[in-house]
Parts: C-alpha cells; structure tokens; sequence
C-alpha cells in the first residue's frame, strides 16, 4: 500500500526577508506484514501537485509489486514520465526511497549496509542560508568551525564583488585549516562574472565553485572547467538520470552532483554517483532540506567511494517530521544510523498538527 499526507510549514526567506509556507508530501510504503517505509517530498508551492502526482501518477504502478523489484518501478516510473504523465521524474524521490526503507526494514539491517557499505562514517560540511554582509558568513563560519565542521560551504548575495568579499573574509577568519565552498545558485552570474569570481576563489584556496551558471549551461560551464583550476560543481537541477552523462562527456564538470529527492530517490542517486566514478569523478549529496531525505542522502554517501561531504543545512538543521534529525560529532563526521531502514523516527505527532490532506 502507498499514502501520502500533504503537511504544510513556514519558514524564514533569508533572500526577502519574509516568511514562506513550504509544502511537505509524506510518502508511506506498507508492507502486507505491517512494516512501513517513509520518504518526504517538497516543493514550496507545489506541495500539492506534489501529492497528487504521487498519488494518481505513481501509486498506481506500484500497489501489489514486489518490494524488491525497486528497479523495475524505477524504470516504470521513467516511463510513465514519459508516456503522458505529465509528471516532473524528481516527483519519484520519495516514493523511492519510501521502497528502500521499507526493504532494508524487511532484512533487519541498516540502510547503508542494505545497499552495500563502503564506510561507517563521512565529514558533512555546514551550508549557510544567503546572508547579505561579509560580518554575517564570519561569524556563521567560525560558529560552525567552533562546533567541529571542518567544512563550510557560503551560499553568498549574488553580486560577484561582494562575494568575493565575503569570500576573502571567511577564509581570512577562520585561516587554512577550514575546507571552503561557495554555491551562488545558477544565474547570479553572467559568463566573465562567473570567471572572475572563479579566479579569485582559486587565489583564496576554495575547495570548489557550484552551480556558477544554470546547468542548462553547458558552453559556459565548458569555458569555466577550460580556464579555472578551481574544480566546478554541476548538475543539481538536472534531475534525469540519462542527461547526466552529457556533463561528464563534454567536461562541462569537474564534480557531479545529485541527492535523492531530485535525482529519482537513492535508485537514481546511486546510478550517477557510479556513472560519475566511472569517469574519475566525485559525486557531491546535495542537501534536500528535509529531515529524513537528508538521512537517505547520508546511508548513500556511506555507500559510495566517490563522496566527501555530506551537507548539511547551517545553523537551524533539517529537524522538521522527525525525532532523531543527523548531526556530526565532534570531529565533523556523521556517524551511520544503526537502526534498519533509514533509523529515523517519526515525529509523528508533528505530522498529525500540520497535515492539510491526506491522498
């Protein structure tokens, strides 16, 4: 069986000042012994096509099947896109990973352990909201170094001088030692803006530059990996599995980049990350902001050789739907989940107060 419950939530627009309600879908797989498997969907205002698509597109398709056959719905889904869908394949997201959880559950193991482990342990790196002063990402960055992230990624204004600025400032403040990121999010630059911004990262030992133009991009991103040593991280918003090879064929990347809300749950996640290795590359988890999604981007990362960090969002965290939220430990690392499936519990008394409808 498969449900879906619409739940609505607010939270700060750090951009525009202003709070936002965001739409979270949970999505419950049941087994016919009683176990369940869970996955949550997002979109801020399209919670509700969200739900309905999982719904009257997805459930379909999957009632009565095997949970093992995880790849065969994959590729179903793939088609129902397709075929007259008319269903964004990144709507798969939750209802995959609800079939991981619900399997590895049925084999009494940890999910990461499920897939085939590669590690019990992997560095997460601190990504901060879009902040508008050098001062501000000074002070976050040396927040979240004072709590053991090695690693601190800034998501800066989007104007190419002052996030150098803000750049030059952090790494100034918290010295060598520190890995540092910077994401601007596609389309805050032009071309020689995005070249520009990339020099300077270079001279200010920055570990990588993400999505410096929209992914669509692909003669721009071209120039930049041509040009800049700084390696560039692409990818994201591609959410289809098949387009993924035309960054690595055409060097339009030097990191790969996909989670498992946007890239068709942990079956699509896990399919770049090896496509990726076969072609010497990392592939990089982006964080899906919400709670449990970020825990089955953690069990991938700790399957796969060709992952460093994993992200998290800073300082507020993913905490929403769930009782046992991830965090690192001292020493920056995210331990794995010992409890079968994903290990996280259901804050289910919070979903109950926020649900809207349920599909």
């Amino acid at each position: 069986n498969n449900s879906s419950d619409l739940l609505q939530q607010e939270f700060d627009d750090t951009q525009k000042n202003k709070k936002i309600t965001t739409q979270i879908v949970v999505v419950t797989a049941v087994s016919e012994t009683g176990l369940e498997g869970h996955g949550f969907g997002w979109g801020t205002k399209g919670g509700m096509r969200l739900g309905y698509t999982i719904a009257e597109v997805f459930r379909p398709e999957i009632i009565g099947v095997d949970v093992d056959f995880r790849e065969q719905l994959w590729q179903t889904a793939h088609k129902v896109d397709r075929l007259g869908g008319l269903a964004s394949f990144n709507s798969y997201g939750p209802v995959d990973v609800a079939l991981w959880d619900l399997a590895a559950k049925a084999a009494n193991k940890p999910l990461y352990k499920f897939i085939g482990a590669y590690r019990n342990k992997i560095r997460a790196y601190a990504s901060s909201p879009f902040l508008s002063s050098p001062e501000e990402y000074v002070k976050l960055a040396n927040k979240a170094k004072s709590e053991g992230f090695t690693a601190f990624k800034l998501h800066p204004p989007g104007e190419p001088d002052l996030d150098i600025e803000c750049c030059r400032a952090v790494r100034q403040s918290v010295g060598k030692n520190m890995e540092l990121m910077i994401d601007p999010v596609g389309g805050a630059y032009d071309h020689s803006d995005a070249l520009k911004v990339g020099r300077a990262l270079e001279s200010l030992d920055f570990l990588w530059f993400e999505e410096p133009l929209f992914d669509h991009d692909i003669h721009g991103l071209q120039m930049l990996t041509s040009k800049l040593d700084i390696p560039i991280v692409a990818g994201e918003w591609d959410s289809d599995f098949f387009s993924k090879v035309v960054y690595l064929k055409t060097n339009a990347c030097d990191v790969m980049r996909a989670d498992v809300s946007w890239t068709g749950g942990i079956t699509g996640t896990l399919k770049t990350a090896h496509l990726a290795e076969s072609f010497g590359m990392n592939c990089e988890l982006h964080m899906t902001v919400l709670s449990l999604m970020d825990i089955a981007n953690l069990h991938v990362g700790l399957s796969i050789k060709n992952c460093r960090y994993i992200e998290l969002p800073y300082p507020d965290g993913a905490t929403f739907g769930i009782t046992n939220p991830i965090k690192p430990n001292k020493e920056g690392y995210i331990e794995a989940p010992t409890m079968p499936g994903l290990g996280a519990v259901l804050n289910n008394a919070e979903i109950e107060e926020n649900t809207v409808i349920e599909l």
